[in-house]
């Protein structure tokens, strides 16, 4: 019986051993994919926190950036288990035209002059939360429609609790990455030259940002060949 119990002993270790091993294997296998999407969103979540006609709505793109990535990881998973239709890369590529137009027309007309004056602001207010809420959405989901390559052959090779372990690591990404993009707009320098520039920083950042999406995701091609 000693025997026994000193082998049911072994075997429970290594099987321990074996789920501590699979569990760090997966918390690092998060974290290197979410660094390698991700990382390059950085300096776009940047440039939307300190946007003029931003401030003060930080939670309001902070919570649209979450939902963005984790509505991209959510079809992700519908499609690494055959439960839903993926939309082809070219067709999440059109929301590459939201930051697309949003930067011509800055290049354009600049901000908006009346920004500062408190009664249109309060009269206005829920309509502009709607509407930077649906912006920084669509460009979260145009910026991550090639994660869904990346997402949906990994999820295929996860059991459900590494699932829910790898959702755990890029809640906690996510929200670090977004404080590190805030945490940007403190550094003064930084801001007050992204402010006497803005409208040719901004405007040419989310142009370039859309023409990206656009090329990136092959809709540019799509139309080509489509009308070519």
């Amino acid at each position: 019986m000693l025997a026994e119990d000193i082998v049911k002993e072994v075997i429970l270790a290594e099987n321990e051993n074996e789920k501590d091993e699979s569990m760090l294997k997966t918390i690092i296998t998060a974290l290197f994919t979410y660094i390698a999407t991700s990382i390059d969103e950085i300096p776009v979540l940047f440039m939307l926190y300190t946007k003029k006609d931003n401030r003060g709505k930080d939670k309001t793109i902070t919570a649209a950036y979450f939902a963005g990535t984790f509505l991209l990881i959510g079809i992700s998973l519908l499609g690494a288990f055959g439960l839903g239709q993926i939309p082809e890369k070219w067709v999440i590529g059109l929301l590459g035209l939201v930051p697309f137009v949003m930067g011509l027309k800055i290049l354009i007309k600049g901000e908006s002059e009346d920004e500062d004056e408190e009664a249109d602001r309060a009269i206005a207010a829920s309509k502009k939360y709607k509407t930077l809420f649906v912006q920084v959405l669509a460009i979260t989901l145009g910026l991550g429609a090639d994660d869904i390559g990346v997402f949906i052959p990994l999820f295929t090779t996860l059991s459900g609790w590494e699932i829910l372990l790898m959702m755990l690591v890029f809640v906690i990404a996510t929200a670090l990455l977004c404080t590190i993009s805030f945490r940007m707009t403190k550094i003064n320098a930084l801001v007050s030259f992204i402010e006497k520039y803005e409208r040719y920083i901004v405007g040419i950042v989310f142009t370039v940002l859309g023409v990206m999406i656009l090329l990136e995701s092959g809709t540019i091609a799509k139309f080509v060949s489509l009308f070519g």
